[in-house]
Parts: structure tokens; sequence; C-alpha cells
């Protein structure tokens, strides 16, 4: 007679189409925050006044910087293959008639994306800018409001990004989609 071999209980994957089944089922609470990582479901952090502040300062900057040349999106999701549908704090798009109305944006119309890190900078590090490199998201900037830097990851191959750095001059930053735009973010952390 022999034993059974032992066996770790089932995983299930979601897909982004499942997702938004649930989602229009009614499964996840009305204030829900929740986004779909590598086919689970990963509920989102409060986002605490100094995350608020600078999300909204970042769309002040970019408002009045990039007219009519990309369009500003702030915590919606962007669709990336058919198991990760993340919510950056803020991406800049390519323009589109439509503004996304038939169709979340998918990695081939993010110009930029940014993750603000208050209480999530492990996870914004470790998972999501991982999962934007793999899905081929040109550049990312990970602010980081307890360290008071910026990251810049660019140029993604085979998975991760081929350059990191830390902006020195946050007065004077560029965006590689958007080289004749200059953003000043030197108050970025002013009253934090």
């Amino acid at each position: 007679m022999s034993t059974p071999a032992y066996q770790l209980p089932r995983r299930y994957s979601l897909t982004v189409d499942d997702f938004h089944r649930m989602g229009d089922a009614g499964i996840f609470r009305p204030d829900a925050r929740t986004e779909l990582i590598d086919g689970e479901i990963i509920e989102m952090a409060p986002i605490g006044a100094p995350h608020a502040g600078i999300t909204k300062r970042l769309i002040d900057i970019f408002s009045r910087q990039v007219g009519g040349a990309a369009i500003i999106d702030a915590q919606d999701p962007v669709v990336l293959g058919t198991s990760s549908e993340p919510q950056p704090d803020l991406a800049l798009l390519r323009p589109r008639d439509d503004f996304y109305v038939k169709s979340h944006p998918g990695p081939e119309d993010v110009l930029l994306l940014i993750e603000i890190a208050d209480t999530t900078l492990a996870y914004d590090r470790d998972t999501k800018i991982p999962l934007y490199a793999q899905s081929g998201i040109s550049e990312v900037w990970l602010i980081d409001i307890k360290g008071r830097h910026l990251d810049v990851y660019r140029q993604p191959e085979e998975g991760r990004y081929t350059t990191q750095l830390r902006a020195l001059d946050i007065g004077r930053m560029r965006t590689e989609a958007l080289p004749d735009v200059t953003f000043d973010l030197a108050t970025l952390f002013d009253g934090i």
C-alpha cells in the first residue's frame, strides 16, 4: 500500500477579465482599493495626507508643463498582460482622442509611471517595479516620502531595469518620453 503524496493547496490565479467580472458582480466593497498583481488580488494601503499631497503637487506641476503632450492619470488601472492590473499613483499617458474611455491603458500607452511610497516602499520597489520592467514600461519614478528622494528606473530589458539612479537634482527632472520638458520638483517634499 502506498502513501498518498503530499499536495499543496491549489491556488487559483485570476485574469484581468476575472477581476473585472468580480467588480461588476459587486464582490468588492464599494470603497475597496484593490489591484490585481500576478493573478492575485492585493488590497492597497490607505492613502495618507503626505502621499495625497505629493500626488496633488505632481498633478499641478505636470498639468502646467505637459500641455497636450500627455494625459495625466492619477490612481487608475494600467493593464499589464492578462494577470496584472496595478493602479500606479500617477501616469503620463500617450494622448488618445477617447481619453481611454474604451479601454484602460496598456504598457504601450505609458510615457511615465510614478509610485509614491510612504508605508509601501518595499512592496513598490520589490514587487511593482519589477512587474513594470517585465511589462516593458519604459520609465518609472519611485518617490520615497520618508527618505525624501526620488529613484528613476529606465530601459527595461529581460524583466529588469538596466538603468537605476537616485535623482540628485529634483529641480530639473526629465523623462525620456518628453525630453524637451523639464519638471521642477524642488518643492516636492515641502511641508512633510
